[in-house]
């Protein structure tokens, strides 16, 4: 999965936190309460949602790939996508 910078940029506050923006919270389809697990190298700290099943996070990746230059109309139906998702994790028979 390649990275591409938003070009937003956060302070760490008095207490070391950082907030993530709403617009990427949205894409991400992350709300209040969402796990979030972090990795390090010597580049640079990243983040990713926690816990996903290894199938739904392989979708997840490729949605991601694909945000790349895509249109507003992709950005929304990956939000779309994203929603359904959430909405419907666990309603199946696994």
């Amino acid at each position: 999965m390649s990275k591409k910078a938003l070009g937003i940029v956060r302070r760490i506050d008095d207490l070391g936190r950082v907030v993530v923006p709403k617009e990427v919270r949205k894409v991400r389809g992350w709300e209040a309460g969402t796990p979030i697990e972090m990795f390090s190298d010597e580049k640079g700290l990243y983040i990713r949602e926690y816990g996903r099943d290894r199938e739904e996070q392989e979708i997840i990746d490729k949605l991601d790939a694909a945000v790349e230059n895509a249109p507003t109309e992709v950005l929304e139906a990956i939000a779309a996508a994203r929603d359904y998702i959430k909405k419907n994790q666990g309603g199946f028979d696994r």
